[in-house]
């Protein structure tokens, strides 16, 4: 069993960012050194599955723990046990992250003396969102935001993603159990990835939804426009971001990953995947339509470093190769 005081706890390291992370930091020589020195606990589905085997293979000595997010009193005990817990996991599940902050508050009481538990969280986009329905505004209208800049509190209590995070911010900052956070504000994640789950989440769960459908839709008009950025750019940014910690440089922080790239706007996205996938005979009508409410009303809502993947290959550039990935695995996972 490994010491508490050099465990690491990895929630969503099979998954698209966390795989990812795993493959970036062991091409980052002094920071796999760093990470070497603690025990990786991963929680996984199933500890013999093909990426649970996987992860052995990516990250030999990875202590296995099965369980869900919903393994509420795991997920705790594992968060009390651990110096680092790392959540790529979900930042909509706020039962786990309620469970992840009770677990570190106890590990503050259990060790009043010793260093801070640090929690790195992954967000979604929706902490800077409002409930836009893909209206058209002028530019003039839209504030952007960096690191320095971007504050939780100036967003209202009706932003999504504001509740589980507000958890983390206001846990962070209670001094009978001091807990270190960094929450990671990445933007919309593309690109086909090299860790254990390679494609983006939009195009697992648009994909279907295009497809079961029938159209390739957006909420409203689809005139949204969100940042982006390239996996393997957020991968470079997590290696930036652990190494500042594990250097006892990071400060209780935000940090927002994104790129001054050309944005990614819905109605575009869903004409130019409603046309590869009409191409391969899983969508009828190649046309971008808004979805009818029937179908959006089942929906609710680094320091130092330099994006490089994202230049070289757009979001544009890359959605054809994804969509086409997107397209065979769909095919195959139904013959």
């Amino acid at each position: 069993m490994s010491s508490p005081q050099r465990q690491f706890f990895f929630l969503g390291a099979t998954g698209y960012i966390g795989s990812q992370f795993l493959e970036s930091a062991k091409r980052d020589a002094a920071l796999y050194d760093k990470l070497k020195e603690f025990t990786l606990v991963a929680l996984v589905r199933d500890p013999e599955n093909t990426k649970s085997k996987q992860l052995r293979e990516v990250w030999p000595g990875v202590v296995l723990i099965k369980g869900t997010l919903d393994d509420l009193s795991l997920i705790e005990e594992q968060a009390r046990n651990s110096a680092l817990t790392f959540n790529a996991a979900s930042s909509d599940h706020e039962a786990s992250i309620k469970a992840i902050i009770a677990g570190l508050q106890k590990r503050s009481a259990d060790h009043p003396s010793g260093p801070k538990p640090l929690y790195i969280n992954i967000s979604g986009l929706g902490i800077v969102s409002d409930n836009s329905r893909g209206e058209k505004v002028p530019a003039e209208g839209l504030v952007h935001h960096s690191d320095t800049t971007f504050k939780l509190e100036d967003f209202p209590h009706t932003n999504a993603h504001h509740s589980s995070n507000t958890i983390v911010h206001t846990a962070g900052a209670q001094k009978e159990n001091p807990i270190r956070t960094i929450t990671v504000y990445p933007a919309a994640v593309y690109g086909l990835g090299e860790g254990i789950t390679t494609d983006a989440l939009f195009l697992r769960e648009l994909g279907p939804i295009y497809i079961q459908n029938g159209v390739a839709g957006t909420w409203g008009p689809g005139h949204n426009a969100l940042s982006v950025i390239h996996i393997k750019d957020v991968g470079i940014a997590l290696v930036k971001i652990f190494k500042l910690i594990l250097e006892g440089k990071a400060q209780d922080h935000y940090f927002i990953s994104d790129h001054k790239a050309e944005p990614l706007v819905p109605k575009r996205l869903a004409e130019e995947i409603g046309k590869i996938l009409h191409a391969h005979d899983l969508l009828k009508d190649p046309e971008h339509k808004p979805f009818p409410e029937a179908v959006t009303n089942n929906f609710g809502e680094a320091e130092g470093w330099e994006p490089t993947e994202t230049a070289k290959l757009s979001f544009w550039d890359s959605l054809p190769l994804e969509v086409e990935h997107f397209a065979a695995t769909y095919k195959a996972s139904r013959t």
